[in-house]
This record gives C-alpha cells, structure tokens and sequence, in this order.
C-alpha cells in the first residue's frame, strides 16, 4: 500500500529559522567582539543587540498569531483555538495556540486537522 505523507504548512519551521538565524547573529556577535569589554560595548555589533533582540520576540509574538491555510482545502485556519491534541486526544478546554504544548500530555501537536475537510495535515 502505498502511504502518501500528510501536507506540511511550515508552521513549525517558522519558529526553527527565528531561531537559527538568532543564534547565527549572536555567533556573530560573539566571534568577533573586541577582547576589551569597554572596545566591545562602543561596537556596532554590540549596539545591534537591543534593537535584534526586540525585533526577534515581536516576530516571534506575530508568527505564532499568523493564520495558516488548510493544503487540502484552502481555507484560513487561526491558530489559537481549543485544539485536540494528536498524542493524547484530548482536547485542551480552552483556546490554545498551536505551537504550545498540551496541558495534558504537555507535547507540541506535529500535526493539525482542518475543521472543514476533516483532513490531517503536519504543522
């Protein structure tokens, strides 16, 4: 039998690259810093620290309230809504984000079904 796997919609990947590319720019930071602290707070890279860091959790903040859409139907999904967990079937008795863990089983959701086709698909 030949097992199709399910269609992803990249939303755990969103959060993977904020913090790939977070800690690339920290690695940045970090190898090329002056030896003297007192050279290394009055470098550029050290200035770019508060506004990167205050732009990485607003992107994080709006990514995770970015709707997503159904690869099989096309429709717009929140992505704060009671969910029931794929692990554990349960559902979470309040609206949720995706990307949070479970209240019961406390795993993150791999996986997500449309509540207008029924279908399963990965986040």
């Amino acid at each position: 039998m030949d097992h199709k796997p399910s269609p992803s919609v990249f939303f755990h990947f969103r959060f993977k690259f904020l913090a790939v590319t977070s800690i690339a720019f920290l690695m940045y930071v970090i190898l090329t810093s002056a030896s003297d602290f007192s050279q290394f707070a009055g470098s550029m890279q050290f200035k770019l620290l508060g506004p990167f860091f205050i732009i990485s959790g607003l992107m994080f903040l709006m990514f995770r309230k970015f709707p997503i859409k159904c690869p099989h139907c096309a429709r717009v999904l929140p992505t704060k809504t009671d969910w029931t967990c794929p692990n554990c079937h349960k559902k979470q008795g309040k609206e949720r984000y995706l990307m949070e863990k479970c209240v019961h089983c406390r795993q993150m959701a791999a996986t997500s079904e449309c509540d207008r086709c029924r279908k399963e698909f990965r986040l």
